[in-house]
């Protein structure tokens, strides 16, 4: 399974050869996708916000019904405060929406894809694939 980060799923819905490669690729292993609340509420204020909010709100109301939406659950919630500290310690802070969905694809095993690898690097133990 693999997390899909905004970033990814912007891409898609752009058509973006980079991500349609990718995404093949993921479909060719048989890998399911899943992306979490955060990353569907960043889509729908992109969509909401966009010149034609109804045709891009449909765009992205069909993507997620192929998705998986990982629960935030009380496990990702603890894991978000932990990570929260220890990153604001080592001066390594990512934003909370960012942590949260690191925190999300953490809690449930699964590795991030996105184009943001080196901000969500600084995740310990989040698996961060790119495209």
């Amino acid at each position: 399974m693999t997390c899909l980060d905004t970033d990814f799923i912007i891409d898609l819905l752009r058509r973006k050869p980079e991500a349609e490669k990718k995404l093949e690729d993921l479909a060719a292993e048989g890998d399911k996708l899943t992306t979490t609340p955060l990353n569907a509420s960043e889509l729908y204020k992109g969509a909401y916000g966009s010149s034609r909010p109804i045709e891009e709100a449909k765009k992205v109301r069909h993507l997620l019904e192929t998705l998986d939406i990982l629960e935030f659950s009380r496990a990702a919630s603890e894991t978000f405060g932990k990570l929260s500290i220890e990153l604001e310690r080592k001066g390594s802070s990512i934003g909370d929406f960012d942590l949260l969905i690191a925190s999300i694809a953490l809690t449930h095993g699964e590795p991030l894809l996105t184009k943001n690898a080196s901000h969500f690097s600084k995740v310990p133990g989040l698996a961060v694939e790119t495209y």
